[in-house]
């Protein structure tokens, strides 16, 4: 048997997407998600699953964003505290590495809002969408 999505199902989800990008707030947007999903009036598995996604995508890219940012500190921190202890070879390459952490988490950001875009006309056009590079935490 097909499962019938309707419309009023494509708009909450496809609001429920639009909620992280409103307010893109670290873990703000996750809780108004969250908060989102468990009041909805009306749920469907077409619903569920696109919420599960979300949140999961939500979680995923700001732990890499996270990860990136400390990795960015670790090094700026090395080259800064350590000048005399490292080989030269070592403090040419951190300005670039630095620089390029920065570009990693540019990268995720605009990963992130492409991908949103994306899930967005897949849950208006009726189709079940699974997010790239994402840690499944809710199944």
């Amino acid at each position: 048997m097909q499962e019938v999505i309707t419309t009023k199902d494509r708009l909450m989800v496809a609001f429920g997407y639009l909620l992280p990008m409103i307010f893109p707030l670290s873990l703000l947007n996750i809780v108004i998600t969250l908060v989102y999903w468990y009041v909805a009036p009306y749920q469907s598995p077409f619903f569920d699953h696109h919420m599960k996604e979300n949140i999961n995508a939500q979680i995923s890219y700001q732990l890499y964003i996270f990860v990136s940012f400390v990795l960015f500190f670790v090094f700026g921190w090395l080259g800064t505290s350590y000048p005399g202890a490292m080989p030269d070879v070592f403090q040419v390459m951190l300005p670039l590495a630095t620089f390029g952490f920065i570009g990693i988490i540019a990268l995720i950001i605009l990963f992130w809002w492409v991908i949103f875009v994306i899930a967005i006309i897949a849950s208006i056009a009726k189709k079940y969408f699974r997010f790239p590079l994402i840690i499944r935490f809710i199944r």
